[in-house]
């Protein structure tokens, strides 16, 4: 001791003396600031002790290392205070009586090593283990604190740990601080003096944070959760372990003579590899949860956590995830610790096929018999079934025969999938790797996984049947429009099929019908590609077109079997950017139509002109015409149509045609006086087209 820790420790002293006056002296004080004010005592008494001592030497001396003792269990009391009513200790009796024992078993010893230090004056050269052990228990509680602290940091809620903050902060640097000084003991041999006399110094500066710290509202704002407790008594077992095995191997060096060290690195070595397996094993980490679960919480899961875990799992869409039928079979195993499972679904013969599999290698059933009653027993009963009571001839279970590979011991339950009171199907856990005894509360959650899982597999089953809804959807829709397309052709190779009577002697007649017929088959194979599952036909592909040529053409084909069309074409080339057979089917549906509408006399005409940057193309009949009512709301809609044995496509497809070109289709229509299409298409410069075409 020197001068410097003299008045170090009377700083300490005074500060915390202090802190535990201001505490006292507010007006709101709970069991909390109690416990805080009586830290903060017994840690301005020791502070003050060590200046007495450092003045006046023995018998103040004597008390320091006992008083040392108790401030730091008074603080490690305090922390579990705050804790107190989040890890439900009044309720939690036999968790309450492990913590206390713990402290007061730890505390006790190290007032021992404190006596029979103080009484011999220090730990001599026979003492060496003694010393040792003093050193490590220090070193035991000092991270027992932080531990406490981290776990209560982490649980409080966002919005409340301003002032936590700060407590955690300060209390971080007490333990931390006498953490660092007795791990450099334990290295060196001796303690460091000058850490030794500043350190109440050190502690004076941490009582300004926990004076701004709010403790009125500490307990409340603290939320234990299973994880922090899980790795909270990870850490101290761990601890615990290499404290003891520090131990073994310390005395290994003692016992060892000349080979002490190689003894001694060799056991710790081997000792650290042995706790890093057994911390990383399923095993332990299950027995683990399952007495947290049993000694810290008054219930065995954390809902909130388990169903956003659930979810997550079943919802996982990412590569290597696994179909639905696993994710769910993942998802259930996971809550209760099961290494594996599979999922059964209803067959065909009234049994269950196994449709699934996740980590279970070793099953290898695939079928449930339909005589076996086992689906009408979890059908009706709806209960989770054990399949220990139902080896040892459970009453409940009728009799009924085990399958084949149920008399397996990894068999351990099953849970019946159900949706709308009706089976869909059974999950079959392995058993845990850690023995589970099972109750209310596990069977309750099992059977509400088990409906949530049900309705995930139903709302699957929906979705692929609408798949396949709308894959046929789609396969009628191409198929209308293909229809369409072929009545035309029909029409056209009908005219061709008339005309042949008359005109087959003719050179120029045969060698029109041959071109005919070849674009015919060309334009019936692209249909039939176009109703393959794999579309292949023919992509559109832009370019550009004359459509005043291609106006004249289909205006010649057409005057085969309708001679009153005429077309009136304006001066010039005009040219649109299409696809020439997209834009062809548009205007032969349109002409089509107005044949279709007209008399065998009645006059068509198609007319096309250039209007700006635009290309007009009316085609007006004087045939039966439309009302306005139908042409505002059904002649663009597909399959409404006014002739007999239309298929009201015509009309749609020619707009929707035009629309992917940029342009647009309007009509204007009058019953039994005619009606008038006019299509306007952006037109291409003639040089524009020559680039295009080139």
């Amino acid at each position: 001791m020197t001068d410097v820790g003299l008045f170090s420790h009377l700083i300490g002293g005074l500060s915390f003396a202090g802190l535990a006056i201001s505490v006292l002296l507010r007006r709101r004080r709970d069991e909390v600031a109690y416990w805080l004010a009586g830290a903060a005592a017994t840690t301005a008494l020791w502070g003050l002790i060590f200046a007495f001592g450092a003045r006046f030497g023995t018998p103040w001396t004597l008390l320091l290392s006992p008083l040392e003792t108790l401030r730091t269990a008074a603080w490690v009391a305090f922390i579990i205070a705050l804790l107190r009513v989040s890890w439900r200790l009044d309720d939690r009796l036999r968790s309450s009586f492990i913590i206390a024992g713990a402290i007061g078993f730890v505390t006790t010893a190290q007032l021992m090593l404190d006596l029979v230090g103080s009484v011999g004056g220090g730990f001599g050269a026979h003492d060496a283990l003694l010393r040792v052990l003093f050193v490590i228990t220090r070193l035991g509680v000092a991270i027992l604190g932080l531990v406490l602290l981290h776990n209560l940091y982490v649980n409080a809620q966002p919005g409340g740990r301003t002032g936590l903050r700060l407590l955690c902060i300060g209390l971080a640097g007490l333990f931390g601080y006498d953490l660092n000084l007795y791990t450099l003991q334990f290295l060196l041999g001796e303690i460091s003096d000058d850490l030794y006399n500043i350190r109440g110094a050190v502690d004076a500066m941490v009582v300004p944070l926990l004076i701004l710290s709010a403790t009125t509202a500490w307990v409340a704002r603290v939320q234990v959760s299973r994880q922090v407790v899980f790795h909270t008594l990870s850490f101290s077992i761990i601890g615990g372990y290499l404290i003891v095995m520090a131990l073994a191997a310390y005395g290994l060096r003692l016992a060892g003579g000349d080979w002490g060290r190689l003894l001694q690195i060799s056991f710790l070595f081997g000792t650290a590899i042995i706790g890093a397996v057994v911390l990383v094993s399923p095993r332990f980490r299950a027995a683990l949860r399952v007495q947290i679960a049993k000694n810290f919480f008054a219930y065995k899961y954390d809902y909130r956590q388990e169903w956003l875990r659930f979810i997550a799992t079943v919802s996982r869409t990412e590569k290597g995830s696994g179909q639905l039928s696993e994710r769910v079979v993942q998802a259930v195993c996971t809550v209760v610790d099961s290494p594996g499972g599979a999922l059964f679904a209803p067959a065909g013969d009234g049994g269950f096929d196994r449709v699934a599999r996740w980590n279970f290698s070793r099953f290898d059933g695939d079928h449930v018999e339909a005589t076996s009653g086992f689906g009408p027993f979890l059908s009706q009963r709806q209960r989770i079934v054990d399949f220990d009571e139902w080896r040892e001839g459970g009453e409940e279970y009728g009799g009924m025969a085990l399958p084949e590979w149920a008399a397996h011991r990894s068999i351990w339950l099953a849970v019946p999938l159900i949706h709308l009171d009706v089976l869909a199907g059974f999950l079959l856990l392995e058993r845990t790797l850690a023995p589970r005894d099972l109750n209310w509360e596990d069977y309750d959650l099992l059977r509400t996984l088990g409906r949530q899982a049900a309705s995930y597999i139903a709302e699957a089953s929906v979705q692929a049947a609408l798949d396949e809804a709308g894959a046929f959807d789609a396969f009628n829709r191409r198929f209308a429009f293909i229809m369409h397309d072929i009545k035309n052709l029909v029409s056209q190779l009908s005219l061709v099929s008339r005309n042949a009577e008359r005109h087959a002697d003719n050179p120029a007649f045969r060698a029109d019908m041959v071109a005919t017929l070849q674009s015919s088959v060309s334009k019936m194979n692209d249909l039939l590609a176009r109703l393959a599952q794999h579309n292949t036909a023919r992509p559109d592909v832009p370019e550009a077109v004359d459509v005043g040529e291609l106006i004249a053409q289909i205006v010649r084909i057409k005057q085969r079997g309708h001679a009153p069309l005429y077309r009136h074409l304006g001066l010039g080339p005009m040219f649109v950017q299409a696809d020439p057979a997209r834009l062809e089917q548009l205007f032969a549906h349109l002409i089509q139509n107005a044949i279709d509408a007209s008399r065998e006399d009645g006059q068509i005409d198609v007319a096309l002109d250039r209007q700006g940057d635009t290309i007009v193309v009316t085609i007006a009949d004087h045939g039966t015409g439309m009302s306005s009512a139908f042409v505002r709301t059904e002649l663009f809609k597909p399959f409404k149509s006014t002739k007999v044995g239309g298929f009201g496509i015509g009309a749609y497809e020619a707009r929707e045609i035009a629309l992917s070109i940029g342009g647009r289709l309007d009509v204007v229509s009058r019953e039994g006086e005619g009606t008038i299409f006019t299509v306007a298409l952006p037109a291409l410069s003639v040089a524009v087209s020559e680039r295009m075409n080139a």
